[in-house]
């Protein structure tokens, strides 16, 4: 697989295990530094011809990332906040959003 396609592939992961934690579900990221990491090098000695599908598929990379760091964020949020509701005693999570 070349780097191009590796990196479409992660992009493609990233999407949708956002797509699971949006749906509440867990996620496992195991391994995704580590094949970051992997297709970054070898994405160095890429041919020149490639350099162009690289970086568009980076920048696209970079983006789901972000997406799923904020779906995750915005997750972790809402689960605090009906915590902190059920331990004051709030009824719902929508009270606390009035």
């Amino acid at each position: 697989m070349t780097p191009v396609e590796r990196i479409a592939e992660l992009t493609k992961a990233l999407a949708e295990a956002r797509a699971a934690a949006v749906d509440g579900a867990e996620i496992d990221l195991t391994g995704l530094v580590s094949a970051v990491e992997e297709t970054m090098e070898q994405s160095r000695v890429a041919p020149l011809a490639d350099r162009a599908a690289l970086v568009s598929g980076m920048l696209e990379l970079l983006k789901e990332l972000d997406a799923l760091v904020a779906s995750l964020t915005r997750r972790r949020h809402a689960g605090a906040r009906q915590q902190a509701a059920s331990a004051y005693g709030a009824a719902s999570d929508d009270e606390i959003k009035s």
